[in-house]
């Protein structure tokens, strides 16, 4: 894709003032939530954190696919949970409160989780390991890069957000909505000047990934389903759980992709319509889900 070196500096700059507001409503009742339901939340841990980076990598072994597409995948897999779930997960009545605890704690463990899980499945895959090595290994993306780069748009900026959203609760709640507007009104601009300049590549390319990414989506969704089920978990947070790990935060993928991979076209296709689609499907559960009242629970969080 069309980026230069300005553009990414001031795209890394919104990315980052975005994770800073995703951190101000990360509050330490969402992480005490744990406590009272460990296993719930260790499942959802587990699978998005553990087995769907590695599950990724597998399918990718299996099919026959560019390496750039791969690599999409596998950074979308790697990503925590986005904002968006805790909303669907309250639509389908589900247990709003698991939701949010898990979104806040895989976006904490991202700081760890995220680089590592990448570096590890990325590297065990030959072609998207020479892929690195070669094409991307010539737009100086190397392994120090991106650790740097999530230290800059994703660690400070989520141990900040939590400090001053938990510290200043008051002026977090004054500027938080202006704040959230702005940054996703930013990186909405990006996105569409991204799309405008690159179109006749999307348009050739659209059909093949919009497929991969149904089928990885509805993979997570069956991952999360299925773990809580065996688990034997109450039916709202299984519901939680099924919608927790099929919606990644693909718009932290797109905006790494987008300042540490050289914007590389075929892995941003596939963080872009990540981002759409997971909401889409997200509201296909919820129309499955509304009409039927799970059994009661009492976990709330302020």
């Amino acid at each position: 894709m069309n980026y230069d070196e300005s553009q990414q500096v001031v795209l890394g700059l919104v990315l980052a003032s975005m994770m800073f507001g995703v951190a101000l409503e990360l509050k330490l009742a969402h992480f005490l939530f744990v406590l009272k339901r460990p296993v719930s939340v260790l499942i959802g841990l587990v699978c998005q954190c553990l087995l769907l980076p590695w599950l990724t990598l597998l399918a990718t072994l299996f099919l026959d696919l560019k390496p750039g597409l791969e690599l999409g995948m596998m950074l979308v897999a790697c990503c925590p949970g986005g904002n968006m779930s805790n909303i669907i997960t309250h639509l389908a009545r589900g247990n709003t409160a698991l939701s949010v605890s898990v979104t806040s704690v895989s976006s904490l463990l991202a700081i760890i989780t995220l680089p590592l899980n990448f570096a590890l499945i990325s590297s065990l895959n030959p072609e998207t390991a020479a892929f690195l090595k070669g094409e991307m290994g010539a737009l100086n993306v190397d392994s120090g890069g991106i650790v740097m780069g999530l230290v800059l748009m994703l660690v400070l900026p989520l141990l900040s957000g939590m400090l001053v959203g938990n510290l200043f609760p008051r002026f977090t709640h004054m500027i938080l909505p202006l704040f959230k507007r702005l940054s996703m009104s930013a990186f909405g601009l990006f996105l569409g000047i991204a799309i405008y300049t690159n179109w006749q590549m999307l348009v050739e390319s659209i059909g093949l990934v919009f497929l991969l990414v149904i089928a990885q989506n509805a993979a997570a969704l069956l991952l999360g389903w299925g773990a809580s089920t065996l688990a034997r978990v109450p039916e709202a947070d299984r519901r939680a759980l099924t919608i927790e790990v099929g919606m990644q935060n693909s718009g932290l993928a797109l905006g790494l992709i987008l300042t540490q991979f050289g914007a590389q076209p075929d892995m941003a296709l596939i963080a872009a319509l990540w981002g759409t689609w997971h909401i889409v499907s997200g509201l296909l559960l919820v129309l499955i889900w509304r009409g039927r009242v799970p059994h009661p629970h009492k976990e709330h969080l302020a």
